[in-house]
């Protein structure tokens, strides 16, 4: 049985993305040895594999307390040892939200810890991870256990405080637990924990983030509103004796679900604790039919396919691997889990196969080594007709090929300048696209919204300037849509002019102007203010302070995600074109470089001989250049993306062999 397939995808995704990474690398290095790249195609390459080294794959636990998390990271994370990585006991419970990576920047293995205090003022999480003598860093030796234990350990731990300090942390009183002899009640003693720790799995990228409960995920909107996004995956624990449960439900609906039909985020939902519902004196047929009837309520409930809710055992799972014991790996179903985990790594794998950047990349090696090897074929035959011509009759023959260059060159030279004048119309484009959402007009509609939220007396006022400031948002986001399609429109017409000679409409609907993902980004956080107004009779009352705090954070999002669409399409107004210019100035280039040697053959008077000699020169150098590209290309057309993808694909499902189709079908459907 293959207990390692997350291991396997994950180190077979790095190795892609090395391969991948590798190829751009070699492409720019031909470009720069041969002087046949420009400086924008140069840019577009680096911006590729910018885009490569910095993708990793985040899994997501979200849950209620209890539901078995941190031993699902146990068990996920084992490698030897027979012991625990994180504190999981009875009686000890994550207090914060965690996150497990390796930071390679970092020597040491370390649990960085930001205290709970910084609740009280309205930096966000980002910030702070950005200023390092906010955190406190406790370094641990891997190898001695009772070190590891402590430090990890700190994640668990709580402070005493009046209830009142507890309330300005934006704790609920509902939320407090028993006061002890001196009225003080115990709350988290840190507001997130980040774990380095030097790992294999870890190693290769990935990265798990750990939510206590959704006390945590609402007194936390960074949380909801950024960090959950920015996950490939979402875990979603339950436990299998008592099914989905109300406050089960409270998260889904408020945490996942909206990530999983707005953003298309991978879902997977788990029973966990299933050896709880193992009884010797059931048949295991019985006992395997009770487990199937709480999956497919448990489907049903949450409007799922019942193949995404998989029932395991963490506890299970990680005492088989401790001990070796297959049968009793098996039987916590926590392999089953680990496949679909790697089907979700490739899924990530497919995403970047659809990035404009790397597929743009392939496309200019591809164009770059055709133009190069049609531009070697008339050399070529250029200088047939020169050896079969008469000597008298070089000179005539010699003028026709400069002739006819220059006339090649002249096209190109014509097409350069038509690109040039649509390069300006582009630009031209830029005012109007930034318009909507230009800092100046966003702090307006933020100031008026504090402005109002100042002169609210009640919950009714509060919300309908929250729902003001958000109807600007949406507005503002309509009005970018209209002057995009307007810009989409261009870009088609230029692509569409006959100089251009332009016929791969696929890389063409490629360069369009898309803004998928901001649109999502602020549709999500309108969402989440909509709950906020819906929910302000509760929340005013009992978690005043979380209130200042919600709002700042929804506000700074909607900031991230403007400077985000600005460089968007910044970043668009300067690639929109490439195709066509790296056709055009790579042509243009072979062309000049030919029509200097042709000049220079005439200008000196050689031989026939000489002159044949001279051109024979500048294949043997169009050919060199050829040579050294070919090996990558050939690379590239008999393995292409889409194809490494199904193939790996076909891998993991123990090389049944499926269609492409098929294969992104499946990834959606994990």
């Amino acid at each position: 049985m293959d207990v390692r397939a997350l291991h396997r995808q994950l180190a077979q995704y790095n190795r892609w993305k090395h391969q991948l990474d590798d190829r751009l690398h070699r492409f720019d290095e031909w470009g720069t040895s041969y002087q046949m790249l420009s400086s924008e195609v140069q840019r577009t390459l680096q911006k590729a594999r910018q885009l490569l080294r910095g993708d990793s794959f985040t899994i997501a636990c979200v849950g209620e307390f209890s539901r078995g998390k941190t031993e699902l990271i146990n068990a996920l994370l084992y490698t030897e040892g027979g012991r625990r990585l994180l504190p999981s006991q009875p009686g000890r419970t994550t207090m914060c939200p965690t996150e497990i990576f390796w930071d390679s920047n970092v020597a040491a293995n370390c649990v960085r810890l930001l205290p709970i205090e910084t609740r009280c003022t309205n930096t966000s999480l980002q910030n702070f991870k950005r200023i390092p003598q906010k955190w406190v860093t406790v370094n641990f030796d891997p190898s001695n256990q009772d070190q590891t234990r402590a430090a990890i350990n700190q994640v668990s731990a709580n402070k005493w405080v009046t209830p009142a300090d507890a309330v300005k942390l934006g704790f609920a009183m509902d939320e407090l637990g028993e006061r002890d002899i001196h009225g003080k009640v115990a709350v988290p003693a840190w507001r997130h924990a980040l774990i380095s720790l030097d790992h294999p799995l870890l190693r290769q990228g990935l990265r798990i983030v750990d939510t206590p409960g959704l006390n945590a995920l609402g007194n936390e909107p960074e949380l909801t509103l950024r960090t959950l996004p920015e996950a490939q995956a979402i875990l979603f624990l339950m436990s299998a004796d008592a099914g989905v449960t109300a406050s089960d439900m409270a998260v889904w609906r408020e945490h996942v679900q909206i990530l999983r039909d707005e953003q298309c985020t991978a879902v997977l939902a788990l029973l966990n604790k299933i050896d709880s519902l193992w009884d010797d004196l059931q048949s295991p047929n019985d006992m395997n039919a009770s487990i199937e009837n709480i999956r497919n309520i448990t489907a049903k409930q949450l409007k799922l396919s019942p193949e995404q809710v998989i029932p395991i055992s963490a506890k299970q799972g990680l005492l088989g691997k401790v001990g070796r014991n297959l049968q009793q790996l098996e039987r916590s179903n926590f392999p089953v889990l680990e496949r679909r985990l790697a089907d979700v790594v490739l899924h990530s794998q497919q995403q970047i196969v659809g990035h404009r950047l790397i597929g743009h990349s392939y496309e200019m090696i591809i164009t770059t080594r055709n133009s190069l090897a049609n531009r070697l074929a008339e050399c070529e035959s250029e200088i047939q007709a020169l050896r079969t011509a008469a000597p008298q009759e070089a000179a005539e023959k010699l003028q026709q090929l400069r002739d006819t260059v220059r006339q090649n060159h002249h096209q190109y030279h014509k097409q350069a300048i038509s690109l040039r004048t649509s390069q300006r119309l582009l630009d031209s484009q830029r005012p109007a696209l930034m318009a909507p959402i230009s800092t100046e007009l966003l702090e307006q509609q933020v100031s008026n919204a504090h402005r109002s939220l100042a002169q609210s007396w009640t919950t009714l006022g509060l919300g309908r300037a929250i729902g003001n400031f958000f109807d600007d948002v949406d507005s503002s986001l309509r009005h970018v849509e209209r002057e995009i399609e307007r810009s989409n429109r261009l870009l088609v017409s230029i692509y569409q002019r006959p100089e251009h000679n332009f016929t791969a409409d696929e890389l063409m609907m490629r360069h369009l102007l898309k803004i998928h993902q901001q649109r999502r980004q602020l549709r999500q956080l309108h969402k989440h203010a909509d709950d906020f107004r819906y929910s302000l009779n509760t929340l005013f009352t009992r978690k005043g302070a979380l209130i200042n705090r919600f709002i700042n954070t929804l506000v700074q999002e909607v900031r991230n995600t403007y400077q985000d669409l600005a460089n968007h399409i910044d970043l668009w107004l300067q690639e929109a074109l490439a195709p066509l210019s790296h056709n055009n100035q790579y042509q243009k280039q072979l062309l000049e470089t030919h029509m200097m040697r042709l000049t220079q053959i005439q200008t000196q008077r050689n031989t026939h001989a000489e002159q044949i000699e001279s051109l024979q020169t500048n294949i043997y150098q169009l050919q060199a250049a050829l040579n050294s590209l070919e090996p990558l290309y050939q690379e590239i057309i008999q393995a292409p993306l889409d194809q490494e993808v199904a193939e790996n694909l076909a891998i993991l499902r123990g090389g049944q062999v499926i269609s492409l189709l098929e294969a992104r079908h499946n990834a959606r459907a994990n």
